[in-house]
């Protein structure tokens, strides 16, 4: 068998909260990944999530990744993509969303740049987010550096406010019971990360399998050669897989893998 490269999504596919501690990975998975690397396969992340947060709740497991809903690409430990919103679309997105008094924040690798974000929610989220000191209230638009936007919402009512303002091909990764929620663009989401990543590795579609959940994984599952949805995924990325696994707290990603025969 050719060497695969396995995507993994994180939140919902890889980590999730179990007896109340966030960020938890099965053993079951870690048991597997651990399997599939030394079966020669090689391991990455396709997430919202960040380099820092990676390397830090899975140490040592990944040095090919791509990042921030495709918006920071690495292979092999090297950087390959990594994409800024300029400042003219960040004041263009401010003003947008503000008209629709949406609460947001602006992700980028190291701080999230927080706009009409109530205080009382600071401490949830810096620890949804999960790195310190990560939030900044206090900007301009020329002092962010950020590759994705995500939005707060505590109730369903606050959504469907702000509902009609994700237009042009916007999806947002809603998180049902989270207060924040990510948001892919129509030129700038998972799949047009891992399109850079086979570019620049030159990796060949059909060697690829990916893992995922959520609606910002919806893109993804076309651009590999293998998908795999977990048993607790949406609807819409169970449609667009070519395999249904089971939940990750039930050994999805390890059954999932043993299906493929990669483990």
């Amino acid at each position: 068998m050719n060497q695969k490269t396995v995507f993994f999504d994180l939140d919902g596919t890889l980590l999730g909260t179990r007896n109340g501690r966030r960020f938890q990975i099965p053993e079951s998975a870690l048991r597997a990944l651990i399997k599939l690397r030394e079966n020669g396969h090689r391991l990455a992340v396709c997430s919202g999530r960040q380099e820092a947060f990676i390397h830090k709740f899975l140490p040592g497991l990944f040095q090919s990744y791509v990042a921030l809903n495709g918006a920071h690409v690495v292979f092999e430990g090297k950087t390959v993509l990594d994409r800024l919103l300029p400042e003219e679309r960040i004041r263009r997105l401010a003003a947008h969303f503000d008209s629709y008094g949406c609460s947001f924040v602006f992700i980028g690798k190291h701080h999230g740049w927080a706009r009409n974000v109530p205080q009382k929610f600071f401490g949830r989220m810096e620890e949804i987010y999960g790195l310190p000191d990560f939030l900044v209230s206090d900007w301009e638009p020329e002092q962010v550096e950020a590759g994705m936007m995500d939005f707060v919402f505590e109730t369903d009512a606050e959504y469907k406010k702000c509902a009609g303002a994700f237009t042009g091909g916007m999806i947002l990764n809603r998180h049902p019971g989270m207060l924040t929620n990510d948001l892919s663009f129509s030129d700038w989401n998972k799949a047009d990360g891992i399109r850079t990543f086979l570019s620049e590795s030159g990796i060949p579609k059909e060697d690829t399998v990916a893992f995922g959940d959520g609606y910002n994984d919806i893109a993804m599952m076309g651009a590999v050669g293998c998908a795999v949805a977990m048993g607790n995924a949406v609807d819409e990325v169970k449609g667009k897989a070519d395999y249904v696994t089971a939940p990750m707290f039930e050994d999805g990603i390890e059954r999932g893998l043993k299906h493929l025969g990669l483990i």
